[in-house]
């Protein structure tokens, strides 16, 4: 009995451990991804935008899918690649405003994924 309830509780530990850790990981990884595409919006706003600095974001984005991929579905990467590119291709044809609505999305699908794999309430009931 007293084995089973410790088990029970390692186990639990262990779980919320591991949903805590995982949070945190995701929350760091998109806070890093945000603060460069607001660096690049600014850009954007000012009309000082080059393909290079989409890029940069791009490699940063790249080196942090690659650790994400672990934890979030391929869909959710998969749709921020796809404003990447979006955005990439306004700046490259200095098509600023276009660009700058594409980033916009960006930071708000960048702060919406994290919330989406919170420890909150309404994500475990």
């Amino acid at each position: 009995m007293v084995k089973t309830i410790a088990s029970i509780l390692i186990s639990l530990a262990l779980l919320i451990g591991a949903t805590v850790f995982e949070t945190v990981f995701i929350n760091t990884q998109f806070a890093e991804v945000r603060a460069a595409l607001e660096v690049l919006e600014e850009k954007v706003r000012e009309g000082s935008a080059v393909p290079d600095d989409t890029r940069a974001v791009q490699k940063l984005w790249e080196n942090k899918k690659e650790k994400l991929h672990a934890v979030i579905p391929h869909n959710d990467i998969s749709y921020i690649d796809y404003w990447l590119g979006e955005a990439d291709g306004c700046i490259e044809a200095k098509l600023y405003p276009d660009a700058l609505s594409k980033i916009e999305v960006l930071l708000v699908i960048c702060e919406q994924i994290p919330q989406t794999y919170a420890l909150t309430f309404e994500n475990i009931f």
